[in-house]
Order: structure tokens, then C-alpha cells, then sequence
């Protein structure tokens, strides 16, 4: 039994493993098999144990209703946000509408003064 050291390039940390062979009949060889401990503290060259559970830790379960209570309120005021911005946006389309129709009259009065301005011309 040995320990191992494995430095990860890319991000400089040192992991450390408990080394153990076993002989694999198959292949006729020997393979390591190795068990996690630790990083090693890069100033002082220690170890620094893991926890030995696997997986990400799990959040404080006391705090589940302030953060419900929380997430509820943000979705809250995007909901309020939101409505107003509808609001503001149906405003803004009934007023471009109405400048819109005005517009279009402008036009048809335009094309008929121009229509009958043609036609007293031809005669």
C-alpha cells in the first residue's frame, strides 16, 4: 500500500490516493486500485482529508421556507414587471394605430386631390 500523487495540470491542485495492487488474472498483470484521501495544501504540503462521502454536499434543509418564500417573491414582481410592460406596450399600439389611421386619411386625401387635379388637367 502506497500514496499516490496526482497533479492536475490544468488547474495545479494535488490530489492524493491510497495505492493498492491486485494481481488481474486476464491480462496477467498487476493493476492498481486506488482509494481518494485528499488535496495536498500547496504551501505546506499536508493533506487535507476529504469528507468521504461522494456527491456535492446538500444545502441547509432549515432554510427551505424563507428560500420558497424568497423565490416567490422574485417570480412575483417578474409577474408584476412583466403586466406593466404588457400594459405599456398595449398603450403604445393603440397609439400607433390611431396615428396610423390618420395617416392612411392623409393619404386617401392626397391621392384624391391628386386624382381630381389629373382630371381637369385631360379635359
Amino acid at each position: 500500500m502506497s500514496i499516490v500523487r496526482y497533479v492536475n495540470k490544468k488547474t495545479g491542485t494535488v490530489a492524493l490516493y491510497e495505492s493498492t495492487s491486485h494481481y488481474d488474472p486476464e491480462t496477467k498483470q498487476s493493476r492498481p486500485k486506488r482509494k481518494y484521501l485528499g488535496t495536498e495544501d500547496p504551501e505546506t504540503g499536508e493533506l487535507i482529508p476529504s469528507s468521504g462521502k461522494r456527491g456535492r454536499k446538500k444545502a441547509a434543509g432549515g432554510n427551505e421556507k424563507e428560500k420558497s418564500k424568497k423565490i416567490e417573491e422574485s417570480f412575483q414582481s417578474k409577474y408584476h414587471q412583466l403586466l406593466r410592460e404588457c400594459g405599456n406596450k398595449d398603450a403604445r399600439i393603440k397609439q400607433l394605430e390611431q396615428e396610423n389611421k390618420k395617416l392612411k386619411f392623409y393619404i386617401q386625401k392626397l391621392r384624391d386631390t391628386a386624382s381630381d387635379l389629373l382630371g381637369s388637367m385631360d379635359v
